[in-house]
């Protein structure tokens, strides 16, 4: 469960709460350690004794100044059942020392504040399917009967992404709609809250929109909009802006009427997205377009330039899969440090990109039905050229005494023609004089970038003209007509990608 983290003061010392962790809590759960923070209570992981499971338990002394809206958040939460909102089992209470405890499904996942910090921002398909199921959330909360919900404090670390499904925690801001104009203190999260949260305007429905706004503006572009947000239009069409801008009205009014009538919209945008892909990736067979990627030696880095390539990708529109064809067990120990789960084919999304670990051929998996699919060989060279690729890339390093390596590998009867080679992490010099084996195949020297999920413009750069040249290759079979067709979409998002030049 990710619970927001704020300024907030319990009425007791962290020194008291700590000793809580020592013990049973209403004689069934073992407190392992704090996961959170919220305005009304202190958020634990806890163990059912009994059951063995996971849950969150949210703790406040019933003498607390925020007891009232702690209560108030229990009751909301008892009267929704959604995948999406953590279900509240019970509600107990310790009859001596004064503690109150909410009951709550255990949620592992990132929160989208901590998905969107690591990858700068989301790609459009991305932010549209987030935003749809975001609305429907509210539209839950909004519908409920015989009382509507209002939220008041959607923001980017209230929405947990677990395995590619937002759910919607910390409700200590939510009120019922018959409720809100009586509320004496108002709270919110500045760059989310609408303008009538400050001013004691009138709570209703369009103050949760304008939040929405907020958050698509934020998954589009990476930043906090204020009063004066700026739409790039490399990252923000015209369909997008229009939709923003109506939900960040600062007069309610001029703000959608509904989230189903902005729900709509959204659903429409995906609508066309995916028929404009289903035309982009229709082919004769039913095969993936498949990218192999490898390394001319250990610490090449062909791991990290395969992952960036398939964020690349992702961030482009286009449906990735990155897969492990190595023994490294990168991806376990990556999923491992996330927290994440594998889906029904195997496939663990960490930080947002799907990864199909290499599981070996003892095991059997569903097919995945990925359109594109980036292969990781690692440094098997065998294995790389025997993969049946619609474009290859060899990993060799920038440092000079390692040039000679590459030079073998290029120079070798299994080298196929049409290679690309990076030279990764290279240094000034470099840019004066390319290794040898360059002149002999297309080359492309890679900037360091740390964080494969977020490329740097330069990064960036250097993946879009690799794939551009893949779309220009004769690699034959019904595949050339595909890569065609994704020829022009391709440019257009490389120029959207690089600023226009």
């Amino acid at each position: 469960m990710c619970i927001k983290i704020n300024t907030t003061e319990m009425s007791r010392t962290k020194k008291e709460v700590k000793r809580a962790e020592d013990t049973v809590w209403f004689g069934k759960y073992q407190l392992y350690r704090e996961i959170g923070r919220g305005r009304s209570g202190t958020v634990y992981l806890a163990k059912h004794l009994e059951l063995e499971e996971y849950r969150a338990i949210k703790l406040v002394r019933k003498d607390s100044t925020d007891y009232e809206q702690f209560r108030r958040e229990a009751l909301i939460l008892k009267s929704i059942r959604h995948p999406g909102i953590p279900i509240v089992y019970d509600i107990e209470e310790t009859p001596g020392d004064g503690w109150f405890g909410i009951i709550e499904e255990y949620l592992e996942g990132s929160s989208l504040y901590a998905l969107v910090s690591c990858m700068g921002h989301l790609s459009k398909a991305m932010t549209v399917s987030y935003g749809i199921q975001i609305c429907h959330l509210v539209i839950i909360l909004h519908s409920a009967r015989p009382n509507p919900i209002l939220y008041l404090d959607l923001q980017p670390k209230n929405l947990l992404v677990c395995q590619d499904i937002v759910k919607l925690v910390d409700f200590d801001h939510a009120v019922y709609v018959d409720e809100a104009k009586d509320l004496v203190k108002r709270y919110g999260t500045v760059g989310f809250a609408a303008p009538e949260q400050y001013t004691g305007g009138t709570l209703d429905e369009r103050t949760d929109i304008y939040a929405i706004g907020a958050v698509l503006y934020y998954m589009l572009t990476g930043t906090f909009p204020d009063e004066s947000p700026i739409y790039p239009r490399a990252l923000i069409d015209k369909s997008l802006r229009r939709m923003i801008e109506t939900c960040l009205h600062p007069r309610p009014e001029r703000r959608y009427t509904s989230v189903d009538q902005l729900c709509q919209e959204l659903e429409q945008i995906q609508k066309e997205m995916r028929e404009q892909e289903r035309g982009l990736f229709q082919k004769n067979q039913a095969s993936s377009l498949v990218i192999s990627v490898a390394g001319t030696s250990p610490g090449a880095g062909a791991t990290h330039v395969a992952i960036g390539l398939a964020a690349y990708i992702q961030r482009c529109g286009l449906t990735v899969v990155y897969e492990e064809h190595n023994s490294s067990g990168a991806v376990a120990q990556f999923a491992a440090c996330e927290g994440t789960e594998a889906d029904s084919c195997g496939i663990w999304r960490i930080r947002g990109l799907p990864m199909l670990p290499g599981y070996g051929s003892a095991v059997q998996l569903k097919p995945h039905g990925y359109p594109v699919v980036v292969k990781d060989f690692g440094t098997d060279q065998e294995a790389f050229t025997q993969e049946q690729a619609d474009g290859r890339l060899l990993v060799a390093t920038s440092k000079p005494w390692q040039w000679e390596t590459a030079a073998d590998v290029i120079k070798s009867p299994g080298f196929l023609p049409g290679t690309v080679i990076i030279y990764n992490q290279f240094s000034g010099q470099l840019k004066e004089r390319l290794p040898g084996p360059a002149k002999e195949t297309a080359a492309f020297l890679m900037p360091y970038f740390s964080n494969p999920f977020r490329g740097t413009q330069a990064v960036q750069k250097v993946y879009g003209a690799i794939l551009e040249i893949w779309t220009e290759q004769e690699t034959g079979g019904g595949i050339q007509l595909y890569l065609r067709r994704i020829k022009v979409f391709l440019r257009r998002i490389f120029r959207r990608m690089t600023g226009g030049r």
